[in-house]
Formats: structure tokens, C-alpha cells, sequence
């Protein structure tokens, strides 16, 4: 029994050696390494028992200098490196791959003989991975060599995952901008409707909306919505809602009046995206309906805030909360909607909060005390140049703080030249 179980025994530390011989193979034969040592004898030591274990192409250097120039002019998956060298030593070399930011992506591991582990330690601290004693262990510099390689496989691995992730993610964010619709400019008489729009998510994509567009005979919708969360998820929901929108316009030409309209749009998206809302995000949103022929405005805003009107020789007002609650949290929610009328040359800014909460180094908001005060600065400007001053007025209040929300401004003028 003994003897089976030895022979047992013996048989699975040959199929583990076997395999761990099979795993450093299969790496080593798609990397190459660099020995970098003094003495000629180590140097050519190292560089065989790198190929027995299955190395495809080990470089050597016989000094710090030689190193550092062919590790700039070569990718190389791993050094041995000496730590006692003429020219540039050990500690030399790595403070210049450090300095060059080249030990991210490079394991070094650093030669020495045992009476030099204080040179060693000092050698992790500047970035070594790890290290190998003089003279060369065939079994420890195999367990070395793979772990170190593994390693790297590893880190290349996630560092070219997160490179497609972000690859992804810009050309999700130029898909969101594309979304904004290019400025609507006016047409004479017939269509006295000026809008310009700009979008600037926090991060690669964002949970911002804004549409605007012809509403049946002679009447221009236009909104702008913000979705509670950041990120991916945020733009997921903002999409969704973003095709609701679209497809819920029917419903305003359906009714009788204009106020009830839109307010069946309102209720309309709120019911469809409340349905299915599994990580139970939300849409502070306000939607306006724009008689181009009068500049009678009909809204509903559900929980955003409120957009100013902009009127000459007036300070800008915010328009009253008519509405209700946010998109997306109760299927069975009402909305309701109020009326404005527009003078000749008035505009309407609508925003997100991204705006008033953008904060400064010394995490103070830009505020809404603020943004009426930069609105009234420009009275006559059209809606152009109203989007370009408030962005650049948050941005001069920010001094350089990160972004921290989704920036989202709509300026609608009307009847500019009258």
C-alpha cells in the first residue's frame, strides 16, 4: 500500500512538474529577456538556463549604460538585473527606468549575491519586483521566471481590456454627442425660431439629454433632461428615454389643445421608462412646446429646474414650476402643464444642474443666484452666443476643478430680429 500510494504520489509531482515546464514554455516562447551583468561567466550562465526553460530570445548587456539604451530601443517582457556594475550601476538603472516611467510595464529582477540583501531591499523600494540570488538555483530562477511572466500576462491583459473599454467608451460619447441636433436656425418669417445646444458629460458618456425639433404645422418641441446617475448606466437610460420622447410626439398632435398635449407626452415617457426602471434611475426632465406663429410656449417640467426667460431691459426670470414629479419613479404620476407667452427678441435658457453645481477649488456651487446674474449680462445676444457665455462662465468659476456632473445648456430665441 505504501508503495502504491509513493508511486501515486511520485506520479502527480512529475504531471505538476510537467505542467509548470508546459506553462513556462508556452510563455517564454513569446517574450524576450534581458540579462544585465558584468561578469561574462553570469551573464552566459543566465542566458542558457533561460533557453533550456524555454526563453525565445535573451538579449545581454555588460553594463548599466548598455541597458538603459536597449531597453529604449527594444521591448523587452523582463531584465535580471545586477546590482554592482561599472558605469551605472543597479540602483542607477532602475532610478532612470523610474524616472522614465518604464517600470509599469517592465518586471526587474535584480541579481546580487546573498551578503548584498540590504542593496536588494533598497533596490525593491526603487521598483525591483523581485530578486535572485548568486549562484544561480535552476528550480528557484523556473519559479521566478514563471510567476514573473504570469505576472506580466496578467497586467498586459487587464491594461488591454481597459484599453478597448475606453476605446468603446469614447465612441459611446461621440454617439451621445451626436445626438444633440445641430443648431436650428431661423428662416425669415416663416420660421423665427433660433436654437443652439451644448452637451459636456463628466465622463466619457453621460446621463444628459437634449432634442429639439419640428412639432407638427408650424410648432417646435424642445427639451432637456437629466438622468440621476453618471457613467454608462446614466446614458443607457438617457437613450431609452431619448427614443420615448421621439415616439411619444404623436400624442401631442392627438389632443385638442396644445396644454393638454404635452402634457399626454409627459405622462406618456414617465409611464414607459417607470415599466421598466430595474435600477430605478430617474429623469428630472422639461419639455416645451413652441408656437412659432405666436411664441406661445406650452411646458411640463418634471422636477428639473427651471429655465429662465431672457427679455430685453428685464432681469431674467425663471419660469414657474408647472409640472410634476420626476420621469421614471411612478408609472401612475399626473403631470400637468402651464402656458407662456414670448415677446418679440425673448429667449429661453434651459440648463441641468450640472450648471449651478459646478464648483470651484474652494468647493463653492456656481449657484443660481449666479447663472441669473451671467444671463442678464448678455441681454441682447442670440441663442449662440448665450450657450458660449454661461459654459464660460462656469468654466472661469471652476478654475480648473474637475468636472464633476454633466453640463447641459439649451437657448431658444424668438422672433430675434423684430
Amino acid at each position: 500500500m505504501t508503495e502504491i500510494r509513493d508511486r501515486a504520489g511520485g506520479e502527480r509531482r512529475a504531471a505538476a512538474e510537467e505542467q509548470r515546464r508546459s506553462a513556462i514554455a508556452r510563455i517564454g516562447a513569446n517574450v524576450s529577456v534581458l540579462v544585465v551583468d558584468d561578469h561574462p561567466d553570469n551573464r552566459d550562465l543566465l542566458k542558457r538556463r533561460l533557453e533550456r526553460l524555454g526563453v525565445a530570445r535573451v538579449e545581454m548587456a555588460v553594463d548599466g549604460v548598455e541597458a538603459v539604451d536597449m531597453i529604449r530601443a527594444d521591448a523587452f517582457d523582463l531584465v535580471f538585473l545586477d546590482v554592482m556594475m561599472p558605469n551605472m550601476n543597479g540602483y542607477e538603472v532602475l532610478e532612470r527606468l523610474r524616472d522614465e516611467n518604464r517600470l509599469a510595464d517592465l518586471p526587474v529582477v535584480m541579481i546580487s549575491a546573498l551578503t548584498e540583501m540590504d542593496s536588494v531591499v533598497r533596490c525593491i523600494d526603487l521598483g525591483a519586483e523581485d530578486y535572485l540570488a548568486k549562484p544561480f538555483n535552476p528550480t528557484l530562477l523556473r519559479a521566478r521566471l514563471y510567476a514573473l511572466l504570469e505576472k506580466k500576462r496578467l497586467r498586459d491583459a487587464v491594461r488591454e481590456n481597459l484599453r478597448r473599454l475606453e476605446s468603446d467608451l469614447e465612441a459611446a460619447r461621440s454617439s451621445q454627442l451626436g445626438m444633440v441636433p445641430p443648431a436650428m436656425e431661423p428662416r425669415d418669417g416663416e420660421w423665427p425660431v433660433g436654437i443652439r445646444a451644448r452637451l459636456e458629460p463628466a465622463r466619457q458618456v453621460g446621463g444628459d439629454l437634449i432634442d429639439f425639433f419640428p412639432l407638427g404645422a408650424g410648432h417646435c418641441c424642445f427639451l432637456l433632461g437629466d438622468v440621476s446617475g453618471k457613467g454608462p448606466a446614466a446614458a443607457l437610460f438617457m437613450a431609452r428615454a431619448w427614443g420615448t420622447l421621439r415616439s411619444a410626439a404623436p400624442l401631442w398632435a392627438e389632443r385638442r389643445d396644445d396644454e393638454s398635449g404635452v402634457a399626454a407626452m409627459m405622462e406618456a415617457v414617465n409611464t414607459r421608462m417607470s415599466e421598466a426602471n430595474p435600477a430605478f434611475e430617474f429623469l428630472t426632465l422639461f419639455l416645451g412646446v413652441l408656437d412659432v406663429a405666436t411664441g406661445r410656449v406650452v411646458y411640463s417640467n418634471a422636477g428639473h429646474p427651471p429655465p429662465y426667460r431672457i427679455r430685453r431691459g428685464e432681469a431674467p426670470l425663471p419660469l414657474p414650476l408647472v409640472g410634476g414629479m420626476p420621469v421614471g419613479i411612478d408609472e401612475r404620476a399626473q403631470h400637468r402643464s402651464g402656458a407662456i407667452e414670448l415677446a418679440p427678441g425673448d429667449r429661453i435658457v434651459v440648463y441641468s444642474d450640472g450648471v449651478t453645481e459646478a464648483m470651484n477649488t474652494a468647493k463653492e456651487f456656481y449657484g443660481d443666484d449666479r447663472l441669473a446674474l451671467v444671463l442678464g449680462e448678455v441681454p441682447e445676444a442670440d441663442p449662440a452666443a448665450l450657450v458660449d457665455h454661461v459654459r464660460r462662465s462656469v468654466a472661469e468659476f471652476a478654475l480648473g476643478e474637475e468636472q464633476s456632473d454633466d453640463i447641459a445648456i439649451l437657448a431658444l430665441g424668438w422672433n430675434l430680429g423684430a
